[in-house]
């Protein structure tokens, strides 16, 4: 059984290699009404399931793979006429061209010869060619505009909800745990890698610590298995059993090597079946083509209604294609390297004439890299980003990490995103690798381009292995105005990151709020300020202290760590308890900090505080302390309520439910003005903190009850409550 969990993705700006985006994360169907969008994504990220289920969930929508959308002519394809189109696979129509461009422009020609329907288009990151693609896709678009948007990780309860549908594991979270502890937590983020990696720990004592071993035990489990859905002839799967394990992957890697290399889409069964997109399995060349045969009929292939094979995963594809190189390269079974072919002879398949990988084969390039030592200098000083997005570095030795480095100090530019591409080289940060990471923090070089790679480097900082040592130069980054803003925060993340805990740490990062509020350091937008305040609140900054922070006046980043910690993360952090003592310093602080609660994200969060402090407090606290808490979210306050509107209506309902409470609350404010100079302003100030409630039934008999007792001693508070007791008297005549 299989689960579909809803996907998430972030919206990516003309400029965002850093972390100062402004960019959301949001679910993928509150861009439905968006007229075009192009969905990127890391191989296996869940492109193909996401755009079925937005696809299943429009009236309109029509799912179409990129190829066939390319073979079959508009004229044929009438289905699509009127349709929000989801065109899946880019990347793999440009495989294997010798201009990319070609396709995408014929792709551009059909869009456009079809009115220039609503669409959706998915690619990997690595092949869309970033601000050229958009701005020709905007040509096509109907309202001139392309937004872009990158599927964001796999969540814990994403990875839960699909590990509790696999028979064989009994506690998804136990198998969350254990993959942190063996450093693959990574692959929880990627549904592909992680349905492999589930199928690679079934009923095996050891689990795998790399990438590489994860694919070469799920791709094993694969092989052993038929895949019933197959429309191969019986006598495919007796010829399947002459086969062990070695041999069906490495046949299985010559069907994909071959495929990924020539940019065919998959094999076809019979000759008659064939086309150019998919040549019959058997023209391939291979010492046991019986093997060939047998492979398709394993679940390292799936079947098409048309007889048509393809991989059941491009990125499966890519590392049993470069496992098969790898063996080429080796000589074989044998492994005898004598006899092999050389390295660079495999090379030149995958690159171009400016000696570069072509970028529908940085996959493959990128396992080979994995597998093969021989090949690996080489791969890496011609795509080194490549290297460690697709494959598993964590086998290198030392000196190659080095040498990786290196390259990567020279390829910055290929790593569109730093963010996002950092936890790839999280084995770049081992304790062997100090003293290289070191020298690289203690550069002081100015050039925008070496601070581009010393954010990347702080950026793997923050996954990698715990490396103490580095904390002092870290904290130095952090202080250092003649850093980039971007560098100083990533510095921030990797000191929290690698410092052990400590009250040194925690002096540390004290001195820093100090600096930063007073402005000794500069954290422009806030982002800084906000890491540290979701550190150090509650067990490290108190309710009392945490007012200090909210900024009056500095701009701050829409969903980033300052906004998130004052609109989520203070309220989810607080227990009940100090929820009643960030109220009770609020209205101590609330004349300094009206200007912050203008702003959206102070002004809701004060609404749910008080609600919540009302909910587990209010029906044991005193009168005076009710009435000051319901000042805090209204007097002198003018802001729309924007994500927390709904808590308005719980505070007046919890009023509404209370009518003696409602009536303390008149009395307790109308004694507090009853020498105040103006006298009914406070009176009208009273009634805006009863949040607009309906007043109690007995509300005007009590207000005349309350006003002739009042009379003598307080005439002013009589005089209103008289007046109450009339509007009451008429309120409920007109609606008799």
């Amino acid at each position: 059984m299989t689960v579909i969990v809803p996907r998430t993705c972030t919206e990516i700006t003309k400029n965002e290699k850093h972390r100062n985006s402004e960019a959301v994360s949001q679910p993928l169907e509150a861009f439905r009404s968006v007229p075009a969008y192009v969905l990127l994504g890391d191989p296996g990220a869940g492109k193909t399931t996401a755009f079925g289920t937005e696809c299943c969930n429009m009236k309109d929508g029509h799912y179409i793979s990129a190829r066939d959308f390319l073979t079959f002519g508009v004229s044929n394809r009438p289905e699509c006429q009127g349709k929000t189109l989801f065109i899946d696979g880019l990347d793999e129509v440009r495989a294997g061209k010798p201009d990319v461009r070609v396709p995408f422009d014929e792709i551009r020609k059909r869009l456009d010869e079809l009115g220039k329907p609503r669409f959706r288009l998915s690619c990997r990151e690595a092949d869309w060619l970033g601000e050229n693609d958009r701005k020709n896709l905007e040509d096509i678009s109907p309202d001139n505009s392309v937004v872009m948007l990158r599927l964001d990780p796999l969540t814990v309860s994403d990875a839960i909800s699909i590990l509790k549908t696999h028979p064989e594991i009994e506690d998804a979270s136990a198998f969350i745990e254990k993959a942190r502890q063996v450093g693959i937590d990574g692959l929880l983020e990627n549904p592909q890698s992680l349905i492999m990696l589930a199928a690679s720990v079934t009923g095996a004592n050891d689990w795998p610590q790399r990438r590489l071993e994860v694919f070469e035990l799920a791709s094993r489990a694969m092989a052993r298995e038929h895949n019933e859905e197959h429309s191969i002839a019986d006598q495919a799967i007796i010829e399947g059993a002459l086969a062990n394990p070695d041999q069906l992957l490495d046949a299985a890697g010559r069907l994909c090597a071959l495929m990924l290399i020539s940019g065919a889409a998959g094999f076809a069964f019979r000759r008659g079946q064939e086309n150019a997109d998919y040549p019959a399995w058997d023209r391939c060349e291979y010492e046991h083509p019986e093997y060939l045969k047998s492979a398709l009929s394993t679940k390292l292939f799936k079947a098409d209604s048309e007889g048509h094979f393809v991989p059941v995963h491009r990125h499966v594809a890519e590392f049993l294609g470069a496992r098969h190189l790898y063996w080429g390269i080796c000589g074989g079974s044998n492994r005898n390297s004598r006899n092999g072919l050389p390295a660079r002879r495999v090379i030149a398949l995958l690159t171009g004439e400016d000696g570069m990988v072509v970028s529908e084969l940085r996959g493959l390039s990128a396992w080979l890299a994995a597998h093969c030592a021989q090949a690996r200098r080489e791969l890496m000083s011609r795509d080194p980003t490549g290297v460690g997005l697709y494959g598993d570095i964590k086998g290198f030795s030392l000196e190659e990490k080095r040498e990786l480095l290196v390259a990567l100090k020279h390829h910055i530019s290929g790593l569109d995103n730093i963010y996002q591409a950092s936890p790839a080289f999280a084995e770049l940060a081992t304790p062997e690798m100090e003293p290289a990471l070191r020298e690289i923090l203690k550069d002081p070089n100015p050039a925008k381009e070496y601070q581009e790679f010393v954010d990347f480097v702080l950026c793997v900082l923050g996954y990698g292995d715990q490396l103490p040592g580095l904390s002092d130069v870290l904290f130095e980054i952090v202080c250092d105005e003649n850093r980039l803003p971007w560098v100083n925060r990533s510095a921030l993340i990797a000191f929290i990151h690698n410092c052990p805990e400590s009250d040194e740490k925690v002096r540390k990062l004290k001195c820093l709020l100090e600096d930063i509020e007073k402005k000794t350091i500069t954290d422009s937008e806030n982002e800084m300020l906000g890491k540290v305040l979701s550190l150090l609140y509650p067990k490290l900054l108190t309710p009392a202290e945490i007012w200090d922070y909210l900024q009056t006046s500095r701009s701050h980043v829409i969903g980033g760590t300052y906004e998130q910690f004052w609109q989520h993360e203070l309220l989810e952090r607080s227990s009940d308890d100090q929820v009643v003592e960030l109220l009770d310093n609020l209205v101590d602080r609330l004349p300094d900090l009206y200007t912050a609660f203008e702003n959206r994200h102070a002004g809701d969060l004060i609404l749910a505080l008080l609600a919540r402090g009302l909910a587990t407090h209010g029906d044991i606290t005193t009168a005076g302390r009710l009435y000051d808490w319901l000042g805090v979210g209204c007097p002198d306050l003018d802001y729309q309520l924007t994500f927390f509107n709904y808590t308005e209506t719980n505070i007046r309902t919890w009023i509404e439910q209370r009518p003696d409470v409602y009536k303390a609350i008149v009395l307790e404010g109308l004694n507090r003005g009853e020498d105040s100079d103006d006298f009914w302003s406070h009176a009208f100030d009273v009634e805006r903190r009863l949040y607009h409630a309906t007043r109690p039934a007995d509300y005007g008999l009590w207000s005349l009850i309350q006003a002739v007792a009042l009379a003598d001693t307080n005439p002013r508070i009589a005089e209103y409550l008289w007046e109450q007791a009339i509007d009451a008297h008429r309120y409920q005549r007109n609606n008799e």
